[in-house]
């Protein structure tokens, strides 16, 4: 009877200190899973800020079409969309009223954190009327505007970039 008894105290000493092995294994596996969590989390918050500020951009550069548009729109071809120098950059202002006018001014404009812009290039078109890349001759009724909205997100260049061609449809 005696060996018995010794053999249950040596399997109750052997469980106390395997749960306590087990406690601690268990312990770091939830302390790395917590961290793995964590990890995704800031991911996740850092992308959508990004996603944010590229849909905040994207609109910006919309609007700068719009006033480019609403610009060519409100004066002659002569004094307006033609008149501009190829190249740039140039930014929406409004002016007067009412009701307000737009008016594009040589310079890039800060919009809180972003940097919008806008450029102008000539259009070129080949004999078949397309448009082709410069060495044809140019289309003094058609202007290509590009308006760039830059920002700086954690030491990080981003930029979105649209593009479109404005032609003297009063003619």
């Amino acid at each position: 009877m005696l060996p018995v008894q010794v053999l249950l105290l040596n399997n109750t000493r052997k469980q106390k200190g395997g749960s306590l092995v087990e406690i601690i294994i268990v312990a770091g596996i939830i302390m790395s899973s917590l961290g793995a969590i964590l990890g995704l989390a800031a991911f996740f918050l850092a992308t959508s800020q990004v996603v944010q500020q590229t849909s905040q951009a994207a609109a910006l550069a919309q609007e700068a079409l719009e006033i480019v548009r609403n610009y060519r729109d409100g004066t002659s071809w002569a004094v307006g969309l033609d008149a501009v120098t190829p190249g740039g950059p140039y930014h929406p202002v409004q002016s007067g009223g009412p009701p307000p006018a737009w008016t594009l001014v040589s310079g890039s404009e800060a919009i809180s954190e972003f940097t919008r812009e806008i450029q102008f290039e000539e259009v070129c078109r080949d004999g078949n009327d397309d448009i082709a890349p410069c060495g044809f001759p140019a289309d003094p009724d058609t202007v290509k505007a590009v308006v760039t909205v830059s920002w700086t997100e954690r030491g990080r260049n981003h930029e979105v970039e649209l593009v479109e061609y404005f032609t003297d449809w009063k003619q």
